[in-house]
């Protein structure tokens, strides 16, 4: 084993045992991430967050002289989806915060383009993301409710019947458990966050995602008015940008910051416990996959979107959009694309002395 995969497995060790100070870790869980961020370096880049300061480590000290504020983190391709809001509109935005922490600003933009470009896209994407971030900045705020708005982003959203029937199959595949598997207080926090009635509750592990793959999920499935409902189970965990401190009393502090500060129509079933995030899964809560888009326009429209929701909560933590604009013009012409290809390039370092595919 070489100087950098014996560096990266230190590293992933070091988190781990961080981690375990939070939550139990599935060990089960840890060997499927383990395969998995074996198969792309997009892949690799979304299973090691823990890794990021090392990877943003090589941009230019310049690009990262700007306003520090609550930034999303983990932010890549694949962290955006769909849910429904309170008045039953279909929104789309971006779908975690687990890794929510103070940053400067352009660690996100550099992470998502990062991602992009390990995706397998080109520079034009990297300057779609730039472009919907700046839009973003500008006039007010505009959160994606896909409702008269959007269409184009509606259609790509819309499930039909048989990919809904495959989704509710994917929710169930990892196996049934037993409520004493759980513990009564998650299985009583599980039933609370259900609709009152839900009958024939079954109770499934979920080995889903990547970044969080390893902490404990599960979900509650049952039948309320003739159809099938759910609401998953996730520990919470600080960010990994806190480590190595131990002993955080609330973990989901910035999570709940950032989702109240950021300009969105919210997911009322979105419940952020002591301990645990839950949340309500259904065909309609998804993600719009990009490589499965092989219209360009289409991506082109994906992309600027990803930039501009960024922007929407970039804006919102930040207080104002006027010190992010003010700290972008000071930055040089191809800023973006020059700091996601180091940050993509040290990546793929990684990726390979791991033994990536």
């Amino acid at each position: 084993m070489g100087k950098r995969a014996n560096s990266f497995r230190r590293a992933a060790k070091r988190y781990e045992t961080w981690l375990s100070g939070y939550c139990e870790l599935d060990r089960k869980a840890l060997a499927r991430k383990e395969e998995k961020m074996g198969r792309s370096a997009f892949a690799f880049l979304r299973a090691t967050f823990f890794r990021w300061p090392h990877y943003l480590g090589a941009v230019e000290p310049r690009l990262l002289k700007v306003p520090t504020i609550l930034c999303v983190g983990d932010i890549h391709l694949e962290n955006y989806g769909t849910w429904r809001d309170a008045e039953g509109r279909l929104v789309w935005g971006i779908n975690d915060f687990d890794e929510a922490a103070k940053l400067p600003f352009t660690s996100d933009l550099v992470r998502l383009a990062a991602s992009a470009l390990l995706a397998g896209s080109n520079r034009a994407a990297v300057a779609a993301i730039e472009s919907g971030y700046r839009r973003g900045l500008s006039g007010p705020p505009r959160p994606f409710v896909l409702e008269d708005l959007h269409p184009e982003l509606r259609d790509l959203a819309i499930v039909n019947g048989a990919a809904a029937k495959d989704e509710w199959d994917k929710i169930r595949a990892d196996g049934e458990v037993t409520a004493r598997k759980l513990g009564a207080p998650l299985r009583d926090l599980l039933l609370t966050c259900l609709p009152p009635g839900t009958t024939n509750l079954r109770l499934y592990r979920r080995l889903a995602g990547l970044g969080s793959l390893g902490r404990p999920r599960y979900v509650a499935v049952g039948i309320w008015y003739g159809g099938l409902v759910a609401r998953e189970a996730k520990a919470a965990a600080p960010s990994a940008v806190r480590m190595p401190k131990t002993g955080i009393a609330n973990p989901l502090a910035d999570y709940r910051r950032i989702e109240a500060l950021g300009f969105r129509a919210r997911d009322p079933h979105l419940h952020l416990a002591d301990r645990w995030i839950v949340r309500r899964l259904s065909p309609e809560a998804r993600k719009i996959e990009i490589d499965k888009i092989e219209d360009v326009t289409n991506r082109q429209v994906l992309l600027e979107a990803m930039g501009e929701e960024l922007a929407n909560m970039h804006r919102g933590t930040a207080g104002s959009a006027a010190p992010l604009r003010k700290a972008l013009a000071r930055l040089p012409n191809n800023w973006l694309q020059r700091a996601a290809a180091a940050a993509a390039e040290r990546v793929s370092e990684d990726y390979a002395a791991f033994g990536g595919s």
